[in-house]
């Protein structure tokens, strides 16, 4: 659970504790904010939260707080496409800074893990998707996955659960949260997992490219976002993510609520376009 704390001098904190006993994570993304608070001090306008305290049992930490909004917040409700865009190049910015934080290890790509994590959520209960909906887009990625069977990727310090609610936006700052899941991995994972955060965007869905996203969040997110990232590899991951996506719409909810329902079908929609191109785009 998170808290938020106010210091009598009027500081706001942030207590996060973990109520199950035993679990190495609290104390894990403590030391994570330690070690990159000056790896981050390097680069100007980009930063994490500040660790502040770690509780004697290693049960819950307490961190600054971050002044902003999250981009998520910012992108459910964007003033003009502009402003979108500045969000994709801010976090591009700040994801491309974290991945500097030790020497990339060069390796390789895996596909299996996808259609297994397909397989396990259709096979859960109360799934909304049916074949009808995904049956010829898991097809096509079945097929399209060959190519990409072990492919070289470079692995990097990675922050693991990079959507755009981890995010802080300020004035003349981005801020990084939640560290949990940190760890040396495919760098394409971090990037896929924010540029997906496009796909929940009201603007008009113009210009949607090959991986279901609009080609302006992609485009203004590596502009700053240096390290090389294959295209057609790129696009492959983000129509798995959005198509995993759908999977885990509850059907109990799509039916009941119009605003569960609207994002379904706007999934559904993105995927369709995604699929009708080519991955290279």
């Amino acid at each position: 659970m998170v808290f938020s704390l106010v210091h009598e001098s009027g500081r706001i904190l942030v207590l996060k504790k973990d109520f199950k006993p035993g679990a190495p994570w609290i104390e894990r993304e403590f030391r994570r904010f330690e070690q990159l608070r000056p790896h981050f001090a390097a680069a100007e306008g980009c930063e994490v939260v500040e660790p502040v305290y770690l509780g004697a049992d290693k049960s819950f930490h307490i961190t600054g707080f971050a002044k902003g909004r999250t981009a998520s917040d910012v992108l459910r409700n964007p003033q003009s496409p502009a402003q979108a865009d500045q969000v994709f190049r801010r976090s591009g910015r700040w994801l491309n800074h974290l991945h500097k934080f030790g020497p990339a290890e060069p390796g390789q790509i895996w596909m299996n893990w996808i259609f297994e994590e397909f397989d396990k959520l259709r096979a859960g209960e109360d799934v909304h998707a049916q074949p009808e909906h995904y049956a010829a887009f898991l097809e096509q990625l079945r097929s399209q996955s060959h190519q990409f069977q072990g492919s070289p990727c470079s692995s990097v310090f990675s922050h693991g659960d990079f959507h755009s609610g981890n995010l802080i936006l300020g004035k003349g700052s981005v801020c990084g949260l939640d560290l949990a899941y940190s760890e040396t991995k495919p760098a394409i994972y971090d990037v896929v997992d924010f540029l997906a955060s496009d796909v929940d965007n009201p603007l008009p869905a113009d210009g949607i490219g090959p991986g279901g996203v609009r080609q302006a969040s992609v485009e203004f997110f590596f502009k700053t976002y240096r390290h090389p990232v294959s295209r057609p590899l790129l696009n492959f991951h983000l129509r798995s993510k959005l198509l995993l996506e759908l999977m885990n719409f509850r059907h109990s909810a799509v039916i009941r609520k119009p605003r569960i329902k609207a994002r379904f079908e706007n999934r559904l929609a993105r995927l369709a376009l995604a699929f009708d191109q080519p991955l290279a785009g």
